[in-house]
């Protein structure tokens, strides 16, 4: 298991429009929400915002199975109903769909 990360800028005077959907997806519709991280091999969901340079901004981080990666190459292609309501509403928030970050570096203060 692996860790995802997808970060990206929302498109101006969006960020209650995300709220919205956010309270959504994890209030009446948590079970499709589920699923579909189920689908794509993503295990949990935690989502940032901060605001950079005047701007609002979200990450994603996404504890994911091995194939994930592999799984996610899908997305796009899904006919899935609530894959399409998912995509639709994160296209009209996000300024551009988030690709995955690439990790930099991984240190243990443990060890």
């Amino acid at each position: 298991m692996g860790t995802l990360l997808f970060a990206t800028f929302l498109k101006p005077g969006m960020l209650d429009a995300y709220k919205k959907f956010s309270a959504e997806i994890i209030g009446p519709r948590k079970l499709e929400y589920k699923e579909l991280l189920k689908r794509y091999g993503l295990k949990t969901a935690k989502v940032w915002h901060e605001k950079l340079s005047g701007r609002d901004y979200v990450m994603i981080v996404h504890e994911a199975e091995d194939d994930a990666l592999e799984r996610l190459k899908n997305w796009g292609s899904s006919t899935h109903p609530f894959d399409l309501w998912f995509g639709e509403h994160l296209n009209k928030c996000y300024e551009k769909f988030p690709e995955p970050s690439h990790l930099l570096f991984k240190f243990d203060a443990g060890n």
